[in-house]
């Protein structure tokens, strides 16, 4: 019976982690708006680094085990009260301005922009691989902007090796981000 439950105990387990489960919320606190919730995957740990209080911070995500990656997230809210908001064009005009700032320095031609949908959030990203990374700097680059409301959250997803076994769960978590 032991062998048995131990069995269904690693399937789930397993079936958890292929499906990108989550293992808990981090939550940011913002000045004088609400906080940024972060579904953090399983095996990640993150840390807000704010250099001053009334400015935004930067949560930066890593794997609680190795060190083949990291995710930096930075909100951004309105300063005044009649700025608008990014509309979904505007923002991949923004994200688009980034990757072809980024491609002389990729290994790919082309840097699409994709849609980065969600619940309440709209956003896009483009992937890039570094063609000549020094010493110490990641080799793959995705990069991006989501928009839940006024709050706009750029990401830059930094990792070495396979980039989709981190750019998966990267995504998925800022596909699920949300203020509290």
């Amino acid at each position: 019976m032991n062998r048995l439950l131990k069995r269904a105990f690693i399937a789930v387990l397993t079936g958890l982690l292929a499906c990108g489960a989550f293992a808990a919320d981090m939550r940011v606190a913002l000045p004088d708006r609400p906080a940024l919730v972060i579904p953090l995957p399983v095996g990640w740990r993150g840390q807000v680094r704010r250099a001053v209080p009334d400015l935004p911070p930067t949560i930066m995500l890593s794997s609680i085990t190795e060190k083949n990656f990291t995710v930096m997230i930075t909100p951004i809210w309105l300063r005044s009260a009649d700025a608008k908001p990014l509309t979904p064009d505007s923002l991949r005009a923004m994200v688009a301005a980034a990757a072809q700032n980024a491609r002389p320095q990729a290994v790919e031609a082309d840097l699409p922009v994709r849609d980065l949908p969600g619940q309440g959030l709209f956003g896009a990203y483009f992937s890039a691989t570094d063609k000549a990374p020094k010493p110490g700097e990641y080799r793959n680059l995705t990069q991006g902007m989501v928009a839940i409301g006024e709050l706009h959250v750029g990401f830059t997803i930094l990792s070495n090796g396979d980039a989709a076994a981190v750019n998966g769960p990267a995504l998925q978590m800022l596909q699920s981000l949300r203020r509290d």
